[in-house]
């Protein structure tokens, strides 16, 4: 089950995605969201944060479903730059627990709630 709706995604993400489209990224995203955050929700359930966990997660799986629909074939992409004489493009992305590629805003906004530490909970 995915951690956001259409009605979130409606609200936080970038509206890229067209909505044929919209639940399987959003379940592709929460099940990266629990990779990053080393399956704590599935522990707890969604129902088993406070509020302001819930809100950062729906966020960040709105976030990470929008990167994730933008920029997968360069994700899986087997080279990480490309150079063609004056002319140079590398790829940057925040790789997270698990090799989840993401951005900052995405870590950034589970940091926040504690999900994301090494410690043992």
């Amino acid at each position: 089950m995915a951690y956001a709706t259409a009605e979130d995604y409606a609200r936080f993400g970038d509206g890229q995605i067209a909505p044929a489209d919209l639940e399987m990224e959003l379940e592709r995203a929460s099940d990266q969201i629990d990779a990053l955050t080393y399956n704590r929700i599935v522990r707890r359930g969604l129902a088993g944060l406070t509020a302001f966990q819930r809100l950062n997660v729906i966020k960040a799986t709105c976030q990470q479903a929008d990167f994730v629909f933008q920029y997968g074939d360069y994700l899986t992409f087997p080279l990480s730059g490309y150079s063609a004489g004056s002319v140079s493009l590398s790829f940057k992305a925040v790789e997270g627990a698990g090799g989840i590629q993401t951005t900052e805003a995405v870590t950034s906004l589970l940091a926040a709630t504690g999900l994301t530490s090494r410690r043992l909970c």
